[in-house]
């Protein structure tokens, strides 16, 4: 059993029992008090009241809270698509999407400024197919053992002469190559469009297809019978937290996007960043 204390919505650190994910959570995050849905007995979640005094966030997260929806996404940043420019994820995507964190957070180890989020959504199946997790757990385990500095005789050359910068170097560039293999776009994408939905005189944001056409990127639940709003008046109110970028708007936990999500959503909102 793993326990994952979450900040904002990211994975902060993972504990092997629930009283350390606690006490590392009490050193600045704050108390996690609220219980989620049970599973096998046990609270899926923990949630914490907010620090800036705002609706309950995700605190503490079991992994087999997977069980109820919620999906890990590993990416290097929160740059718009096409626009990082961290070596070498300016050549190959940086990007997956799983239910099993402990590979995600492996593969993490070896690519600089990357880091997991937990959310819902992202139905994506590559990241649970079993040939990604054999020949990442078979990755893991080869850039582990390159990581290594084995014991030799003094007078014997080593067996690897790349310092340990050159071996991280080369590490991070065959985990970002395996993630392009597996997560890179598919020969036919599907084409996602994003969408406005008026639900009283709030503007919300969807996008088609989606996991659910009621689930705007804000998560708020709608209405089935609500339907797009290209000429909405303008005296509605546009829902802040669907009208930015999911990086920067309030949104928590943040949704996690497929591929196809990922890249109509960014389109969308990168003319008004």
């Amino acid at each position: 059993m793993t326990y994952l204390v979450i900040d904002g919505g990211r994975v902060a650190s993972a504990h092997p029992t629930l009283a350390s994910a606690r006490s590392a959570e009490v050193q600045g995050l704050g108390h996690s008090t609220e219980p989620g849905p049970a599973l096998d007995g046990e609270p899926a979640w923990w949630s914490r009241t907010r620090r800036n005094g705002g609706a309950a966030e995700l605190g503490i997260l079991r992994t087999a809270a997977t069980d109820l929806g919620l999906r890990f996404e590993l990416r290097a940043c929160q740059a718009p698509a096409g626009s990082c420019r961290h070596r070498p994820c300016d050549t190959y995507t940086t990007w997956a999407v799983s239910r099993w964190y402990g590979l995600l957070g492996e593969l993490a180890v070896h690519v600089p400024l990357s880091w997991i989020w937990v959310g819902h959504r992202g139905g994506d199946p590559r990241g649970d197919d079993p040939r990604f997790l054999a020949e990442g757990r078979a990755l893991v385990a080869r850039l582990a053992a390159d990581m290594q500095v084995p014991l030799r005789a003094v007078q014997e050359p080593p067996a690897d002469a790349r310092t340990l910068d050159e071996r991280a170097q080369a590490a991070h560039a065959l985990a970002v190559r395996f993630l392009a293999e597996h997560f890179g776009p598919a020969p036919d994408p599907e084409t996602v469009t994003v969408h406005p939905v008026l639900h009283g005189q709030d503007l919300h944001l969807r996008l088609h297809p989606s996991v659910s056409a009621d689930l705007p990127i804000c998560g708020t639940v709608l209405p089935a019978h609500e339907a797009d709003a290209t000429g909405a008046k303008p005296d509605v109110h546009r829902c802040d937290r669907c009208d930015r970028c999911f990086g920067r708007a309030p949104i928590v936990p943040p949704p996690i996007l497929t591929a196809a999500e990922y890249e109509a959503w960014t389109a969308y909102i990168q003319p008004g960043s």
